[in-house]
């Protein structure tokens, strides 16, 4: 594997309380390019796409997820999991 032209690094942990934290969180770390969207179907199209079309190693290491509902614990899950099954050389978790 080529080594990628961007490489980033996120940690969740207990400090991200709400999904707009973890968001920000995904979106600030990695430069995803939104600046504020609303709604797990945007956070995947945006994660998705950014995946798809450039050079670039997602680390995203999930500390604690305990500020977050079940329910959105869950979805936030199925889309990591979907995504590193699409894109496995560029999106890891730790």
């Amino acid at each position: 594997m080529a080594i990628p032209k961007e490489r980033y690094v996120v940690t969740i942990d207990s400090s991200v309380r709400t999904r707009d934290d973890l968001f920000s969180r995904i979106t600030d770390t990695a430069y995803l390019g939104y600046s504020s969207f609303n709604g797990w179907d945007a956070f995947n199209d945006m994660l998705l796409g950014r995946l798809e079309t450039s050079d670039i190693l997602i680390e995203i290491l999930n500390e604690d997820l305990s500020g977050l509902t079940a329910r959105d614990r869950e979805i936030y899950r199925e889309i990591l999991a979907d995504a590193v099954r699409e894109f496995p050389e560029r999106l890891r978790l730790l």
